[in-house]
């Protein structure tokens, strides 16, 4: 009976070290700064590179449009715009995407299985507005650093803008948020999670992420009329864009557009020396092993 209980306790002393292995561990690569290479459970995950692009909806192009918003890219990210001129001489988008470099991968990893929780990215794009009959007056609005929150389908990002307008029942000026929860989403495909093995060199996905709402609608008011200067004309383009069901019934499903990201990272076995913490376990392993042969030849 004593052999059995010290052979059990031995057992179950074997199974902490292998247990200590398997902890889920969050760990974030970023591609600069002390974190461009990173250990985790018996793997190093390094060479973070990739893109993301906000894809204007065509609702969003109309209602840019509606009130002549010129589109920039906030370094080190840039802008790709199709434009044509109306027969009045007016140059109106056709499509719009904001791209911008990615910085950083969130993400918790087994050993086995590595999952990605957020994605981060810097730079983004300006808008800027002059007085027009979907404005009361010029504005400028900022929107970059963006970090994709996958668990809770939340973008958050650095809201940075200024309007001096001035009309009466309208409240413009300055807003100055760093990482605000601005948009959610409604869906995400392309693989998120990736088996990781001795054999595994890289890791990478293509992803695109659906149906970008306000988290708030209220910042239709607070943040884009606000600071692009906007009447109610460029309020009910705006407004449009945001309602999940137009006025005419028809469903909204894009929102604001799509993210399209393309990512990857090398992956490499650890260099196999135990840590301090192993070694202890492994003693402790031992030292049960060899309290359980004792008792047995007594």
């Amino acid at each position: 009976m004593n052999f059995n209980k010290s052979l059990i306790a031995a057992s179950a002393l074997v199974a902490l070290v292998g247990a200590a292995h398997a902890a889920v561990e969050t760990k974030t690569l970023t591609t600069t700064g002390a974190t461009t290479s990173v250990d985790s459970n018996g793997y190093t995950f390094s060479q973070l590179s990739g893109t993301g692009s906000l894809v204007f909806s065509s609702s969003l192009i109309t209602a840019v449009n509606l009130a002549q918003v010129q589109v920039a890219p906030v370094a080190p990210g840039a802008t790709t715009v199709t434009t044509s001129t109306t027969s009045t001489g007016i140059v109106r988008y056709t499509s719009v995407s904001a791209g911008a470099p990615v910085t950083s991968l969130t993400n918790n990893f087994d050993g086995a299985t590595l999952n990605v929780t957020n994605v981060g990215t810097a730079g983004g794009a300006l808008l800027t507005t002059s007085k027009n009959s979907a404005t009361n007056g010029p504005g400028q609005l900022s929107i970059s650093n963006l970090q994709v929150d996958l668990t809770n389908k939340i973008i958050f990002a650095d809201v940075v803008g200024n309007s001096t307008a001035a009309a009466s029942g309208f409240t413009y000026g300055s807003v100055n948020l760093s990482r605000y929860a601005l948009w959610s989403f409604d869906s995400i495909s392309g693989p998120t999670s990736f088996g990781v093995n001795s054999g595994t060199t890289t890791i990478g996905s293509q992803n695109t992420i659906t149906g970008l709402f306000l988290v708030n609608a209220s910042d239709i008011e607070n943040i884009f009329v606000k600071t692009l200067g906007l009447n109610n004309t460029g309020r009910s383009g705006l407004t449009s864009v945001n309602n999940r069901v137009s006025s005419t019934g028809v469903v909204n499903t894009a929102g604001f557009g799509n993210i399209l990201s393309n990512i990857s990272a090398s992956v490499a076995p650890v260099s196999q020396v135990p840590e301090p913490s192993t070694y202890m376990l492994m003693g402790l392993g031992l030292v049960g092993l060899g309290l359980a042969r004792r008792r047995a030849a007594r």
